[in-house]
């Protein structure tokens, strides 16, 4: 292999890891947006149980407070016929009783479908509660190791920076140049193999002569196709 496409492989390679180590910095923040969305979905999984079973408490209390309204206006009208002598008042009176026990009555139907609703819930509501704690102690794990890993990734970089600078130096400045050119529009991939005349970064078969050059190894060779630069298999 000649010296300038040596020198260029090894520059390669601290590129691809500066590259992969940029990405994985970029993503933290999307990575630790993830786990906060399922710590808060998990929290309000817990807090509609939570809520619901509130809601039943109240509607409980508002129905036991008209059922009691409903029972006193009852004794009262109750009260009334004992004193009307009229029999078409003491009637008008019977209908306004038996009108007022079917209201009590399904105020009292309607309180035992929801403490029937509470008890079905108690359980989802304990699950909800387990599920949270567990994912609670899981994701802050997890945003501990996330919060680590910036400083360390960012090390890393500093680092491969220092080394990238050193492998760069001695290479011709045109030539370097036109390898960044390549790394940055072919996404990290600027030298690639060739094997059985067919580019490995574009998957294209290349020219004899082309593939020709490459097995003489005199000078630096671009695939026709897309532009990368081609070497051999080690």
């Amino acid at each position: 292999m000649i010296e300038s496409l040596a020198r260029l492989l090894a520059l390669q390679d601290r590129d691809q890891k500066l590259r992969n180590l940029r990405l994985e910095m970029e993503e933290l923040p999307n990575a630790r947006a993830a786990q906060e969305s399922q710590l808060a979905a998990s929290a309000a999984r817990l807090e509609a149980s939570k809520s619901r079973l509130r809601a039943i408490e109240v509607e409980r209390k508002t129905l036991q407070t008209e059922a009691s309204a409903k029972r006193a206006t009852i004794e009262r009208y109750k009260a009334q016929q004992l004193q009307t002598r009229k029999n078409e008042e003491y009637s008008a009176l019977a209908h306004e009783i038996a009108v007022g026990e079917k209201a009590v009555s399904d105020l009292e139907d309607r309180e035992l479908e929801l403490m029937e609703e509470a008890e079905a819930l108690a359980p989802s509501l304990q699950a909800a509660e387990s599920e949270y704690a567990a994912d609670k102690v899981r994701i802050e794990k997890a945003l501990r190791v996330l919060d680590a890993q910036g400083p360390n990734i960012e090390e890393l970089i500093r680092d491969l920076e220092a080394a990238r600078s050193e492998a760069a130096q001695g290479i011709d400045e045109s030539l370097l140049a036109t390898y960044e050119r390549i790394f940055q529009n072919k996404a990290g991939s600027a030298i690639v193999l060739m094997e059985n005349e067919v580019c490995f970064g574009c998957h294209m078969k290349v020219t004899s002569q082309t593939a020709l050059e490459v097995r003489a190894e005199k000078h630096i060779v671009h695939c026709p196709s897309c532009g990368r630069i081609l070497r051999l298999p080690d």
